[in-house]
């Protein structure tokens, strides 16, 4: 099968024009493992995203105290499975080993071709935000059921994460923000680490200049975010990322599903950082809303604003 059509089948790519899928084709590299060798090594830093179009590997992860490596995932789990995303967003040492379970082969696209054909087509790092939140997701909860906690690497040197938080899945399945030992559900503290998580994934891909045609809002509960001109939405737990044309002319409907308080943080192509509201209390039935069409956000609260920082 042509690079072209292997391409065409990961979900980053899908409707990339045709003059898009060859500037990605030109830049893959394709690469053979036999069994058993790594691929990603934790600690090292990586090379950029895999695609396999043949084969198996495992994501695992070494623990302290001369304890076994944690088995995290197998791949492929679908028709053409991506591992090691965090490698295009930072240059930090990855956080998991990703070894050849048999003979397989994959395609390397190196973090300088991603970011220069995200710079293009930010939809794909839309989809890569999206496939790390599911990943960390995965990742706490087989954490919390193991009764292990994550142990993060530092944030990518150069990004400027409004706080410090514990970067998503960088191979697979991989860190997580820390959970309960206990084997119960994630705590409570997994809700403002995933908030973090993703307000640093996006503040990065904006560093890169890759998402230059969307705004941000990422919402803490208990809200739900409505816009008729919405790009998509991202959930991380009960935290929601909505994707929004940069000047929507639409905005942003918050609806409470419980009287509370929420935050919401916004980041824009123009820079600058995060832009928080709140934490704001809100009831069921109250008018919130969020402006982008002037490109400065405004947040509206039964029609008076509502500050921000």
């Amino acid at each position: 099968m042509e690079m072209k059509q292997l391409l065409q089948r990961v979900d980053y790519f899908k409707g990339l024009d045709g003059k898009a899928l060859d500037r990605l084709a030109d830049a893959a590299i394709l690469r053979n493992y036999p069994a058993g060798e790594v691929i990603v090594k934790q600690g090292e830093t990586g090379l950029g995203l895999y695609v396999i179009t043949r084969g198996r590997v495992r994501v695992e992860k070494e623990m302290p105290n001369g304890q076994p490596p944690l088995k995290l995932n197998e791949l492929p789990t679908k028709e053409t499975s991506a591992f090691a995303e965090m490698a295009v967003i930072d240059n930090q040492p990855r956080s998991a080993t990703v070894r050849s379970i048999e003979e397989t082969e994959c395609i390397l696209l190196t973090r300088d071709s991603m970011t220069k054909l995200m710079q293009k087509y930010p939809e794909i790092a839309v989809g890569i935000a999206r496939d790390l939140a599911q990943k960390l997701r995965a990742a706490n909860d087989l954490l919390a059921a193991t009764g292990q906690k994550g142990n993060a690497p530092a944030p990518a040197a150069g990004a400027a994460p409004p706080s410090p938080a514990p970067p998503p899945a960088a191979e697979g399945t991989t860190d997580a923000p820390k959970a309960e030992s206990n084997g119960n559900a994630p705590a409570e503290g997994f809700k403002a680490s995933a908030q973090k998580t993703l307000l640093s994934v996006f503040d990065r891909l904006y560093t890169m200049k890759a998402l230059t045609k969307f705004s941000v809002a990422v919402i803490g509960c208990p809200v739900e975010g409505v816009a008729a001109d919405s790009i998509g939405e991202i959930r991380l737990g009960e935290v929601k990322a909505v994707i929004l044309p940069s000047r929507s002319k639409t905005g942003l409907r918050l609806q409470a599903l419980e009287s509370g308080e929420f935050t919401l943080d916004v980041l824009r192509p123009e820079g600058g950082g995060p832009i928080r509201f709140g934490p704001m209390p809100l009831d069921p039935g109250e008018d919130c809303r969020l402006d982008l069409s002037s490109g400065e956000p405004m947040l509206y609260r039964n029609g008076i604003p509502a500050g921000g920082r």
